[in-house]
């Protein structure tokens, strides 16, 4: 029994702070509605323009508005109190599901509008994404220090989770109640959220990490800017370079329709299964990440990590049936999973309390902006090769960088168990990094 739970997911961050059951409650609700939307707005879309085209520019403009969002939202949230910013991105997110859903009525202009759809999931992509960056600046400062790789594997779980299930409950609600009220679902379900996270204590940028010293009032405005602290912190610069190559080489997916149609006949069933096997080799690695906190040198299996995930996508594209091919997807998807607790852990430690939110909100836009970038480098590279030997040149491109990376970032590799504290300054984390 002692050996299964020190595999088996650590859940002990929900046994130690209330503040963070009620963050870890509301952000797996909140991430059904989102999925909701991210269903609902492209299948609306389409039903009114009959075109693909609008169904992409719909996305773009949700993702590019994201983007943005989670930028704006981590400067704000070194500036301001997080729960508030939290509640008003959650009340927001609410208020822009139910304009949804009455535009979807066509309550008020009397048929739905397609501007009225762009506009309102353009101004939720921005406004609800403030509270995911005051979440992820927030949580460290609630969490013992030595509880953040189990935390990291809890927020890889809600998320897997999310994207699991939302698809086929906005698909059900779709097909038995058309499109309008899984709008109103997903304002219910934002509500619901914001109305959770109520409970939450005050939490000023001032706030220390939690085990760290008292705060101090000097400490909520750093003198030195995000740049100049990424620039002087290279753990932290290691881990965001990181995260950009595992992003764009995650871009790989763009390949798995023709990869389909090259080798597997065209099967939708292939499609689908090879989609869910990233996804379920994830949620595998998340709930078995209890190793992970015990790892002596995370930085250094970070990096390997990275290497190995793109050496598997090299076999993925080599691979001749598919049940081979599904099974090296699953083992991406283990792989990238421990990438993204390891990232998660290694960046909320070295980096300090006033900087928690424009860290995060730049880590996170990177890394939805990397998937974007290496899905379109990806489909380059599938408009000069077949796509089987597109994804064994871009696996090895990968592989190259990741090796320099490995070469180059040697303050990451460096990183042990018993890392700086996370208060640390610049020219304190540079030692402490080397």
């Amino acid at each position: 029994m002692g050996g299964a739970r020190s595999v088996l997911i650590d859940i002990s961050p929900l046994r130690v702070s209330a503040p963070f059951r009620r963050i870890f409650v509301a952000r797996l609700i909140s991430l059904i509605g989102i999925g909701l939307l991210l269903v609902s707005v492209p299948v609306q879309m389409f039903d009114l323009t009959n075109s693909s085209a609008h169904v992409g520019a719909a996305s773009a403009v949700t993702g590019i508005t994201t983007f943005v969002g989670m930028l704006i939202g981590g400067s704000l949230a070194d500036r301001f109190d997080r729960k508030r910013l939290i509640l008003i991105g959650r009340s927001a997110a609410a208020v822009c599901f139910a304009l949804l859903a009455i535009n979807a009525f066509g309550t008020i202009p009397g048929t739905p509008s397609v501007v009225a759809l762009y506009v309102v999931a353009g101004v939720n992509g921005l406004i609800g994404s403030l509270s995911t960056s005051a979440l992820m600046a927030a949580v460290p400062t609630l969490i013992p220090r030595d509880k953040l790789v189990a935390v990291g594997a809890l927020s890889s779980l809600t998320v897997r989770i999310g994207s699991a299930v939302s698809p086929g409950i906005a698909g059900f609600i779709i097909a038995g109640a058309r499109v309008e009220w899984a709008y109103v679902v997903a304002a219910v379900l934002a509500s619901m959220t914001a109305l959770i996270l109520l409970g939450l204590p005050s939490m000023p940028p001032s706030a220390p990490l939690s085990g760290d010293e008292p705060a101090n009032p000097d400490r909520a405005a750093p003198k030195e800017s995000l740049i100049t602290f990424i620039l002087g912190q290279r753990v932290v610069a290691g881990v965001m370079v990181v995260g950009v190559l595992a992003m764009v080489g995650a871009g790989v997916v763009a390949l798995l329709p023709a990869l389909v149609a090259e080798r597997f006949a065209s099967d939708a069933r292939a499609t689908g299964l090879l989609y869910a096997a990233v996804a379920a080799g994830a949620m595998i690695a998340a709930l078995t990440s209890g190793w992970l906190a015990r790892v002596q040198r995370p930085g250094r299996l970070l990096l390997g990590a990275l290497s190995a995930a793109f050496v598997v996508q090299i076999l993925f594209g080599l691979a001749p049936v598919a049940w081979l091919a599904i099974g090296l997807l699953m083992v991406i998807g283990f792989v990238e999973a421990i990438q993204e607790v390891l990232r998660y852990a290694i960046i909320q430690r070295h980096t300090p309390g006033p900087m928690l939110g424009r860290v995060n909100g730049i880590w996170m836009a990177q890394e939805v902006g990397g998937v974007t970038v290496g899905a379109l480098v990806a489909g380059v590279f599938g408009t000069i090769w077949v796509a089987s030997d597109a994804i064994v040149y871009y696996g090895i491109t990968m592989v190259v960088l990741s090796v320099v990376a490995a070469v180059a970032l040697r303050s990451l590799a460096a990183v042990r168990k018993e890392a700086a504290p996370a208060a640390e300054t610049t020219h304190a984390g540079r030692s402490a990094g080397q």
